[in-house]
């Protein structure tokens, strides 16, 4: 098969994914609530959080959407086992399993020197003729194909649930939960989500240095101006929040940095009408448990189930009667500089190829600017480079 017709084939198997368990649970129309987790290849993470949405309460209300960039038997069997809710799955067509030596993978011709000087990476590139060599970050580094397919997923998977599954659906009205496959969920975060689903943005997760005072905690929220590193896990989202956020697709797409999370801050603060606030739970009803990844490989997946432990302790604590606002701020966190790892022109365009797009005219003026920078490298569906 050509690298357009695998792609073609995702596509398909995506538009026609069989939703499992409704003839247990009803039809997919039926939902009440979404939940999307993004996974790789972490089986036995993946199996912890299978573990921790079976118990919680409500569960058989939702689509549970799995979206997978690596096509493994073992994780494919474990999901399709499951029994307590609908569940579906889709796949990112450009992950670099199907393309390891080709873009989106990494290109052997492509220049790979990430952590040398700038100058240097930047003039050997040049001269050697890498593919590309034109395009390294704003610290002189060079794409990492695995590190890119994070956000690249990322962004896919939003505009899929939203633009393609929930408008398929009809379930536009639905708020939208995003895990990874490195978490955990409290057996009443769905409990606890509906009780304050009135806001545009909410985080269920929050990365606590210390649990002690959790049972106090379970009945209060916060209400801050979302920050990246602060409010990234377990967000829920709606399609109004969804729509503004896709107005700015262009500049997602484009800004210098590997991360979705510090890649939408930059759009809440540099693009929406006003910056994203979002209400938190002070007691985190989603957990990160994963201690290895892209970035630190000594895996600990004993340590992950010590965590879980947490929500057994405090059982009695759980779902509360009431929640209320315990704080405000708004005070706004200075956003640090771009990280890097996304200065190729060929990221920018997958990326926003990957985006269920509307015509510009329909773009905010708050973003339409940005749209005249980019205009000419977007094409209706993505070429690979030759």
């Amino acid at each position: 098969l050509s690298k357009e017709e695998i792609i073609t084939s995702i596509e398909f198997l995506n538009e026609n994914s069989e939703v499992l368990n409704v003839n247990k649970f009803g039809p997919v129309q039926n939902s009440k609530i979404i939940i999307a987790v993004q996974i790789h290849n972490r089986i036995e993470y993946l199996r912890h959080l299978i573990d921790t949405l079976e118990k919680a309460k409500n569960i058989e209300d939702s689509l549970l959407i799995f979206s997978h960039d690596f096509a493994s038997i073992e994780i494919n069997k474990l999901i399709r086992d499951i029994k307590f809710c609908r569940v579906m799955q889709i796949f990112y067509p450009y992950n670099i399993q199907l393309f390891p030596n080709i873009y989106p993978g990494q290109d052997p011709e492509d220049f790979q020197g990430y952590k040398v000087k700038t100058d240097k990476t930047y003039c050997r590139a040049k001269r050697i003729r890498c593919k590309n060599w034109q395009y390294p970050d704003k610290y002189g580094h060079y794409r990492v194909a695995k590190i890119t397919q994070i956000k690249h997923h990322w962004w896919w998977k939003i505009n899929y649930v939203f633009d393609g599954i929930a408008k398929r659906y009809r379930l536009d009205q639905l708020w939208v939960i995003f895990l990874e496959e490195d978490h955990y969920v409290s057996p009443d975060f769905l409990y606890v989500l509906k009780k304050f689903v009135i806001y545009s943005l909410i985080s269920l997760g929050s990365h606590l240095k210390t649990f002690n005072n959790y049972e106090n905690e379970v009945s209060k929220l916060g209400v801050h101006p979302w920050f990246s590193s602060k409010h990234n896990m377990g967000m829920a989202i709606n399609s109004v929040t969804w729509q503004l956020i896709k107005n700015c697709s262009l500049l997602f797409c484009s800004y210098d940095d590997y991360n979705w999370d510090w890649s939408l801050l930059h759009v809440s603060t540099s693009c929406l009408p006003k910056w994203l606030q979002v209400i938190i739970t002070k007691a985190p009803r989603v957990l990160h448990v994963g201690d290895c990844g892209v970035h630190t490989h000594q895996c600990a997946v004993h340590n992950a189930a010590q965590q879980v432990n947490l929500f057994s302790r405090v059982s009695e604590s759980l779902f509360p009667n009431s929640v209320f606002v315990s704080e405000t701020s708004r005070r706004t966190l200075k956003p640090s500089k771009e990280n890097g790892g996304w200065g190729d022109k060929r990221d920018h365009e997958l990326c926003y190829n990957n985006t269920l797009t509307d015509p510009l005219h329909q773009l905010s003026d708050h973003s339409a600017h940005f749209a005249l920078n980019m205009v000419d490298n977007i094409t209706s569906r993505f070429l690979f480079p030759t």
